[in-house]
């Protein structure tokens, strides 16, 4: 295994130990292979007084004398433990403190150290230092001082955050791990996560191969919280049988093909500096733009201009849009933040018919933009409970559906501030809504794989259906629905479940079936209909052909993304252009942003041979 895909591994355990709150675990790990400072631990340390425990883990990342931040950072956590034995009358403690832990500072601090020494004879510390006032209040002040010397560190500093990704994430580098290990040591069994008594820790490399062992204990400790749904929005597993998923999809990897970027062309879109996370695409109807959200609740469009090199001013793979920026001093359209209630928050947004208007949330309020001068309009909906998904009426702009967290589904008319209609029949968190738009109805979906036809007359329920998903497949996740553009069928997605569905007897009328199951996460039509774009938890993107399911080309991110990338750094947001059937674009973890086409311009997707 090489050295990133290790510290990814190692990232992504840390991150999974912090969130179960497997605390002695989670700091051997960080401790261990030195990826991670739990800033957390080191200050409740320093704000008890437990100057072992503190200098201890601290020995884990920078030695005392490593640099200046370092020699600053012990010196002053010595001399507060200094002050404290003398203020205690402990002078025998403080005569130790400062010959062992002080001395080694005295090379060229001469006077500092001896004016510490002075300190000795005298009966209150106050009479020298008279700004001293108690413990607690110097410990308040001396972590806030070493916290800003501990951002700046150079050994410290960039092991402060865990990586913000799913756990199906973790799971699919724990697969490639016994994958490696396979391979290179094909007659031993890949090594396991051995029990330990309770007086002893597991060491950070036997966490790293922890492979098969490692993650049925995922599973295990996901499945006694099962209960608390809102908590576990994703990828929570219902029995540890399903965990054979992921190491199914990688050993099917060999029998399918993968894409080279030689069959087609993409383009990075222009980067914002304050985003990191895409988790929403779409174009606007006239496909000259793409709008983004980000986790961070901010809104990014990407215009494309009309020139020489692009004269019918689409979106290309082949001219660099212009990232806009607001105008006549207008903020960025940011949704607001400052009602999120939820440790999961939700975010969704849906462009009315002709693109002019957005809605738009991020776990708290709605915001309703205006598309062309980027101001907000309106906020509505405070929290809780919180919108998970949302779908402009196709006949009035001002109308719009909105689906809940607690299972219920409204009709709002923004412009009067009223609630039209209170829809009933779901059990579940409502992840989807879609409109057709030749035809009066709508279908809704929720987290439990049940979808609605409704009709949007009377609003009516005129048919429900649970969705055909395997067994295997039954993950917690969202139920994702787009019309086809014949308006008669449509595209479900429920993570293992892709297929295509009639609207009238909501009959499963094409679906795919792997040989060997592998999970998705978001899926798309092709303006016309006869591509499926999807993404798969993984990071790949497959084109499928949607009158068969057949894979005509897969993308994997290593293929695109620069070598030194890190593997925490894949797509998870998808759009598919409204007139060119053969473009998609794709949003990363890292905030970037990609359009992909075939080779040739104009070209379709074939499939590789």
């Amino acid at each position: 295994m090489s050295f990133d895909l290790n510290k990814e591994l190692a990232l992504l355990v840390l991150k999974y130990f912090h969130d179960q709150n497997f605390k002695e675990t989670a700091l051997t790990l960080g401790c261990e292979s030195g990826l991670f400072f739990d800033m957390k631990y080191f200050e409740e340390m320093v704000l008890k007084g437990k100057w072992d425990e503190a200098e201890n883990y601290l020995l884990g990342f920078t030695k005392v004398k490593d640099n200046d931040y370092s020699i600053k950072i012990y010196f002053e956590m010595r001399k507060q433990k200094y002050f404290e034995a003398l203020d205690n009358n402990d002078r025998y403690k403080a005569l130790d403190i400062l010959l062992k832990d002080l001395k080694i500072f005295a090379q060229g601090n001469e006077k500092l150290i001896k004016d510490l020494s002075h300190l000795l004879i005298v009966d209150n510390i106050r009479e020298i230092k008279p700004t001293y006032r108690d413990a607690i209040s110097e410990r308040k002040n001396l972590i806030f001082e070493i916290k800003k010397i501990i951002i700046q560190h150079p050994l410290l500093g960039g092991k402060l955050k865990l990586p913000d990704t799913e756990i199906h994430r973790l799971r699919y580098l724990l697969s490639q791990s016994l994958k490696w290990q396979k391979h290179q040591k094909p007659d031993q069994e890949p090594d396991l996560l051995r029990d330990h008594d309770s007086n002893s820790k597991p060491s950070a490399s036997a966490l790293i191969n922890s492979g098969t062992a490692l993650e049925w204990r995922l599973s295990t400790s996901r499945r006694l919280s099962m209960d608390s749904e809102q908590g576990n929005r994703n990828g929570v597993l219902r029995d540890v049988k399903k965990l054979s998923i992921e190491e199914s999809l990688n050993k099917s990897k060999n029998a399918l093909d993968i894409g080279t970027s030689s069959q087609y062309q993409f383009l990075q879109l222009p980067k914002h500096p304050e985003v990191k996370r895409i988790v929403k695409l779409a174009y606007n109807n006239a496909g000259n733009s793409i709008l983004a959200l980000a986790s961070n609740g901010i809104h990014l469009v990407w215009l494309w201009p009309r020139t020489g090199f692009n004269l019918d001013g689409k979106a290309s793979a082949q001219v660099c849009p212009q990232l806009q920026q607001p105008k006549d001093g207008f903020q960025v359209m940011i949704n607001d933040l400052s009602r999120v209630r939820s440790a999961n928050p939700v975010s969704c947004f849906a462009l009315s018919k002709q693109g002019g208007y957005v809605i738009s949330t991020s776990g708290g309020m709605i915001s309703l933009f205006n598309m062309v001068s980027y101001k907000t309009l309106r906020t509505i909906m405070s929290p809780p409970p919180m919108v998970t998904c949302l779908a402009f009426y196709p006949e009035d702009n001002n109308i719009f559906g909105i689906g809940f967290d607690d299972s219920s589904l409204i009709m709002y008319n923004v412009r009067d501030d009223q609630v039209l209609h209170r829809l009933e029949g779901h059990s579940k968190r409502v992840t989807t809504l879609a409109f057709s738009s030749t035809s009066n109805i709508l279908i809704s979906g929720d987290a439990n794989g049940q979808i609605i036809l409704w009709d949007t007359n009377g609003w009516k329920n005129l048919k429900d259906i649970k969705l055909q998903i395997q067994e295997n497949h039954m993950l917690e996740s969202e139920t994702q629905i787009q019309f086809h553009p014949d308006q008669m069928k449509f595209l479900a997605v429920y993570i293992g479940h892709v297929a295509i569905y009639e609207i009238t007897e909501l009959r499963c009328v094409n679906e795919w079936v792997p040989e060997v199951p592998e999970l998705i996460s978001q899926a798309t039509f092709s303006s016309d209909g006869h591509i499926v774009y999807s993404i798969f938890v993984d990071g790949t993107v497959a084109v499928f052909d949607a009158t068969n399911f057949e894979i005509r080309c897969r993308i994997c991110t290593s293929s695109y993304l620069p070598p030194i990338s890190s593997l925490s750094i894949y797509p998870i947001s998808i759009a598919a252009h409204p007139q060119k059937p053969n473009q998609f674009v794709v949003g990363l973890t890292d905030g970037s942003v990609y359009v992909f086409e075939p080779q040739k311009p104009g070209g379709d997707w074939i499939k590789n041979h």
